[in-house]
């Protein structure tokens, strides 16, 4: 018995359904995904029969909607075949229980619907095997495999089912996998790695630690950082090393992180990139607020600069779901806060760090770092460009006084800070 497998979003169902029929392939394939599991039968390339653990997709249920017969009937019946060793369908026939008309119909109904659903299933594991259960071998009614294929693809085209309904499952999958702490989350890069161990020596030197930065491009942006208007620096940084020894080591490692970051997801580069974008204007923000009142302004701005991490990865991970942008964004929305807290996590970033992440749109739960926590949920509604002034002056916090910030001179600077920005998320 032969068998190979792989990944649907490699090699999806539609094109193994097509190779199947081209190459008059007879065998199971086995569709996987998240615990479920969808089997198509398949005789010299036509499809003959189909198994579904999915709720409401048993051949059973089929059965029951287009006839009287009970489950107590259809059970003894598939009891009786594999006793005589017959194709269930071929023993429905022969026992005439159906109609041969009858009973290709409703297994051209039921493997549409099955197979339309499994065109939702982009990512996933199949296995072929040339291997066919005595229940459905010979059996006398055949489909056209072709035909099932792009009748099912029209019925997905037709119900949208990559809106609402696949919107929520995704959404369900999401919130399992945070609570289960099984979410698939990336390594931390290798310049971070051996950036963060050799920061642990504390006999380490700054030559020692900046030989790890060879990517040119991420010399260029650390250094327009450096030299931002915005980053308060006073006359001009020509070296790599007198730009870590100005902005510390925890900034330069909030740098790279970003860096990283923003070539994680090649197919969702531009989307990545407006986010690192809006976290760069955040975190010079903050870094000012932070400095003006008398605070920790390296610590905000590292803060401000990783607060949307998680969105990088929802954006990467929900590129492999069908879609809508209204329901993604949605999912992004909801859900990035605590992403990106359990890759601060994953990544070993400080608790005071984490926490921010978590919870910057909400810092009245914030438990330890409460004024931090405010001051990044303060920065990112000054760094959103769609918002009115008036919607970050009706903003109130516990232990952030408005009136010690200069909120309007900020407001005013915004344009000029995305500007900035721009320039240095898309330096190449």
């Amino acid at each position: 018995m032969r068998k190979f497998k792989g990944n649907l979003s490699l090699m999806p169902i539609a094109d193994l359904i097509q190779w199947a029929d081209n190459s008059k392939r007879s065998g199971t394939l086995i569709l996987s995904q998240h615990g479920r599991q969808k089997k198509f039968y398949l005789q010299d390339g036509k499809i003959i029969f189909f198994w579904s653990d999915c709720e409401g997709e048993h051949f059973a249920n089929f059965l029951k909607n287009r006839s009287s017969i009970s489950q107590d009937e259809l059970d003894k019946a598939f009891a009786d075949s594999e006793r005589l060793g017959l194709p269930f369908i071929g023993y429905l026939l022969s026992e005439k229980v159906f109609l041969e008309n009858e009973l290709e119909d409703i297994l051209k109904n039921a493997t549409e619907a099955v197979l339309t659903s499994a065109l939702k299933w982009d990512t996933g594991i199949f296995e072929f095997i040339d291997d066919l259960p005595k229940s459905v071998l010979n059996s006398p009614v055949r489909l056209n495999s072709i035909k099932t294929l792009l009748e099912s693809v029209r019925h997905f085209d037709e119900n949208r089912l990559g809106d609402q309904i696949d919107a929520e499952m995704v959404l369900n999958e999401i919130r399992e996998h945070i609570q289960e702490g099984n979410f698939e989350l990336p390594p931390i890069p290798d310049v971070m790695l051996q950036i963060a161990e050799r920061v642990d020596n504390p006999a380490i030197s700054i030559d020692e630690i900046i030989e790890c930065i060879t990517d040119q491009i991420l010399v260029s942006k650390i250094l327009r950082i450096c030299n931002s208007p915005y980053y308060g620096h006073h006359g001009r940084i020509s070296t790599l090393k007198a730009a870590v020894v100005f902005i510390g080591l925890k900034s330069l490692m909030s740098i790279i992180t970003v860096h990283a970051m923003s070539s994680f997801s090649p197919r969702n580069t531009k989307e990545i990139k407006k986010v690192l974008k809006h976290c760069l204007v955040c975190a010079m923000i903050a870094r000012q607020i932070t400095r003006d009142m008398g605070g920790n302004h390296e610590l905000a701005f590292m803060c401000g600069l990783l607060h949307d991490i998680g969105k990088t990865i929802l954006l990467d991970m929900l590129g492999d779901y069908m879609l809508l942008p209204e329901a993604r964004d949605k999912l992004i929305e909801e859900n990035h806060a605590e992403v990106g807290y359990l890759l601060a996590d994953k990544w070993n970033f400080g608790a005071d760090i984490r926490e921010v992440i978590r919870y910057h749109h909400y810092p009245e739960r914030a438990v330890e770092n409460v004024n931090l926590a405010e001051v990044i949920s303060l920065s990112n509604a000054m760094a959103d460009l769609n918002n009115q002034p008036e919607d970050v002056t009706d903003m109130t916090f516990t232990s952030l006084e408005l009136s010690q910030i200069s909120v309007d001179d900020l407001l005013d600077q915004v344009d000029k800070l995305d500007y900035e920005a721009d320039q240095i998320v898309n330096l190449v």
